[in-house]
């Protein structure tokens, strides 16, 4: 059944744009793991491709973006079967593989797609309506628990307004896995929605909400 909606789904780029065709895998990915609740599905299939590279090839680099990317992984990747998951599991990497490059970029991308439809479905409420500060103003603070602050931030990735979780996961997936290649991370993302940080953001002259520009886990 799996593979089915996975080839369906696979149109020809030529057809079909590449953003969209990422979207709807993404998409697909998601329904899958809502209506499964598997929520750990990405860190299960990768965890099994990890262990398999290692015993096929021993003496891995610990680090999983290395590993899963060298020359000898690219030859087992969505190849080799995974032991003890079922057969969707390796379909859905290979299609990973083909709109992503790897399934640690599609896993990457997937948390950012959670972000972003969490912040879609949850609209501006009058308890997170724009603050009037004034213009220019750099703040500094600690926010005991993140996960219950209502105000609402933008962040140098993303113009829409989103809640201090959000926005510090969206920052954390950005900064840390995107760009340092820090991808055992996504395995702990959930910490960094939640517990005491140490923000500081600013105001602009242009801006109804204070863009998040740091943040620290304390």
């Amino acid at each position: 059944m799996y593979t089915n909606v996975i080839k369906n789904s696979a149109i020809p780029l030529y057809k079909n744009n590449q953003l969209i065709l990422q979207q709807n895998f993404l998409k697909f990915i998601d329904e899958h793991i809502h209506l499964h609740g598997d929520a750990d599905f990405f860190a299960t299939l990768i965890t099994a491709r990890i262990e398999t590279i290692n015993y096929l090839m021993p003496h891995q680099t610990d680090n999983l973006y290395q590993c899963i990317t060298s020359d000898y992984a690219q030859n087992i990747n969505g190849i080799v079967a995974l032991d003890n998951l079922d057969l969707y599991y390796i379909e859905i990497e290979k299609q990973a593989i083909s709109l992503f490059g790897n399934i640690l970029c599609c896993w990457a991308e997937y948390e950012h797609y959670r972000i972003m439809q969490r912040v879609i479905k949850h609209p501006l409420t009058k308890n997170s309506m724009p603050q009037l500060v004034d213009n220019n103003k750099k703040i500094t603070e600690v926010v005991a628990q993140i996960e219950n602050d209502t105000r609402l931030f933008i962040t140098s990735y993303c113009a829409l307004p989103m809640t201090l979780s959000n926005a510090i996961a969206l920052k954390t997936i950005e900064c840390f896995v995107k760009k340092k290649y820090c991808y055992e991370l996504l395995y702990f993302l959930e910490i960094s929605t939640n517990g005491e940080y140490m923000i500081h953001y600013h105001y602009k002259h242009t801006d109804l909400f204070p863009t998040l520009v740091a943040s620290s886990h304390i």
